[in-house]
């Protein structure tokens, strides 16, 4: 039986492989058919860096479409299996090992466990995919395409920014792989939402020690009490740096919403965390989290609702076969995939909502192979 598990295990693998390439393919040479002229355009950009124009652009779409195919690969990974599934299975009817395999008195159902095995272990590789590759990725993979050979997202500016105090922050440019704001003004009110300080700022750089931003040739404005807004000062008392729980951060999560789901669950519990954060914004963190087990859980369950239209005593229509078992699986991915986003419900619940509903129809599908 070993012999015959490592058989279907190599089958299958290679299926996987084959597949996954030729899917990056297509979508590589797609995107590219579609974005050439950007590429050609960042590759004069860093030509004289990269040793010329042909070198610059092949560096420039290597930097682009490697991080974007890990995503897709973490995104996919369950259909792509499930797809490998079927290859194989059809492989065996076609050559009639199958039918030898039944005629040697070995289950169908004993077919099945290496391919749910090798599927399981090849989801579960999606797993260290998210945890260390694409957080580590996460500036290049929210880019826009007019922003390709950059090594981060460009600099943007920031306008009334709120913090965990209600203050609000204000900057002409931020610079997300520095960690920088540039002609930073920060409005601190108080109880009814009135003014009460003013605080300028050449340049402010955010101190993960300090857990605050650091300024350059900062000043505090006071506002007058009672009278019309004014400020005590043209020079204002100087201020070295302003502690808030509003970091560089959570300013990339509020202008990149993906940048949010590419961080590592340990990322996202100290993301979670931050005061600066509004409660719907933590719900939203909470079901990422939890959403990573659910997509790897999925992925196990479209293997088994795909496997009863492949493994079969007698050969059938498989151009049928595969139709139903695409439509099924597909299907259920979807299905998944739009629950995950359901708000207005606890985020755990909706999490494991997929799950919940998907395990009865699986298992019902598994039970219906007549072997």
């Amino acid at each position: 039986m070993r012999l015959l598990d490592r058989y279907i295990v190599k089958q299958f693998v290679q299926n996987f492989v084959i597949l996954g390439v030729v899917l990056a393919g297509l979508f590589v040479l797609v995107d590219l058919i579609v974005d050439l002229d950007e590429f050609l355009k960042a590759g004069r950009e860093n030509a004289d860096q990269r040793g010329g124009v042909v070198l610059a652009t092949l560096w420039v779409m290597a930097d682009y479409y490697g991080p974007v195919l890990l995503l897709i690969y973490s995104a996919m990974s369950g259909l792509l299996v499930v797809a490998a599934m079927g290859f194989t299975i059809a492989q065996l009817q076609r050559s009639r090992e199958l039918t030898a395999i039944l005629a040697g008195g070995v289950s169908l159902y004993r077919v099945a466990a290496p391919v749910l095995i090798a599927g399981f272990m090849l989801n579960l590789i999606v797993l260290p995919v998210q945890e260390l590759a694409l957080p580590r990725l996460s500036d290049k993979l929210v880019r826009s395409k007019s922003q390709v050979g950059e090594s981060t997202i460009s600099d943007k500016p920031i306008h009334y920014a709120k913090d965990e105090a209600g203050a609000l922050i204000s900057a002409a440019r931020f610079s997300a792989k520095r960690g920088e704001l540039v002609d930073l003004r920060i409005i601190e009110r108080g109880e009814e939402g009135r003014q009460i300080r003013l605080i300028r700022a050449d340049k402010a750089t955010w101190s993960d020690a300090e857990q605050a931003w650091v300024l350059e040739n900062g000043r505090a404005f006071e506002v007058a009490g009672e009278r019309a807004p004014g400020l005590d000062s043209l020079s204002g008392a100087p201020m070295p740096r302003y502690t808030t729980e509003l970091s560089a951060e959570v300013l990339i999560a509020r202008q990149a919403a993906l940048f949010v789901r590419l961080q590592s669950l340990r990322q996202l519990e100290s993301m979670r965390s931050n005061a600066a954060l509004t409660e719907e914004q933590r719900h939203q963190i909470t079901q990422i989290m939890w959403s990573r087990f659910t997509t790897l859980v999925l992925g196990v369950l479209i293997l088994l609702m795909g496997l009863p239209y492949f493994l079969t005593r007698v050969p059938g229509n498989l151009l049928v076969n595969s139709a139903k078992a695409a439509g099924v699986t597909i299907g259920a991915w979807a299905a998944g995939l739009v629950l995950l986003q359901a708000g207005g419900i606890n985020p755990v619940t909706a999490a494991l909502l997929p799950v919940a509903l998907n395990v009865p129809v699986a298992f019902y599908l598994i039970t219906t192979i007549k072997t």
